[in-house]
């Protein structure tokens, strides 16, 4: 049985680099490429391939978005992303869209066909230099997942933290005494597990609690 796959980048070379090394294995057949996330969606639509390899960063719809929208209308299809970019905000999304797969550009053709099996197996493949950064996204969610939920002051103040605001800025902004701000960023450390007011922002726009 072969396994059908979808690339998309909107780079051609890149395309045309992914499809030749998939090539390779007897059992790949690649169904069709894509050079946008919206071009994406469309085709892994009309095609129905079991694994798509998708690029994160592109004009338009990003690889992160077009995974939700395949993953939300074809729950079977596998995305595997690939990418340059390492960042913990990427990973954490990539998590959430429900990706099956996380690779760098850099993977060679074994790489690219055995993370295509191992996905079609319901396994997740990551590359190994974002495996940590994985577990800790994953440890976080489960984290999050067990605590209270803040409440609308709370999410409140947490935003203009993130601006930048200082404890006596927002009691301005808001009417309250600093006193109570203090009060507040305790209780909001204390449900996100956050050591700090950075902790607590970085914690927030990885959940999306926070802009």
């Amino acid at each position: 049985m072969s396994i059908r796959v979808l690339i998309v980048d909107d780079h051609p070379v890149t395309r045309e680099g992914l499809h030749a090394a998939l090539d390779l294995a007897e059992d790949v057949v690649v169904v069709g490429e894509a050079e946008s996330g919206e071009d994406a969606v469309e085709k892994a639509t009309e095609l129905s391939p079991d694994i798509v390899f998708m690029d994160v960063r592109m004009p338009g719809m990003s690889g992160i978005e077009a995974t939700r929208a395949i993953r939300e209308a074809s729950p079977g299809t596998r995305v595997i992303l690939f990418t340059v970019d390492e960042s913990r905000a990427s990973i954490s999304e990539a998590i959430q869209a429900g990706v099956s797969g996380y690779l760098l550009k850099d993977a060679d053709a074994d790489e690219l066909v055995n993370a295509a099996r191992l996905a079609l197996e319901g396994k997740a493949v990551i590359h190994p230099a974002l495996t940590r950064a994985f577990i800790e996204e994953v440890q976080l969610a489960e984290r999050r997942s067990d605590q209270p939920p803040l409440s609308r002051r709370e999410k409140e103040i947490l935003q203009k933290v993130a601006y930048g605001a200082t404890t006596k800025e927002v009691a301005k902004d808001l009417g309250i005494s600093p006193h109570t701000v203090k009060t507040h960023l305790e209780r909001i450390f204390e449900k996100l597990g956050a050591n700090d007011r950075a902790q607590a922002v970085a914690i927030a726009i990885r959940s999306g609690l926070v802009e």
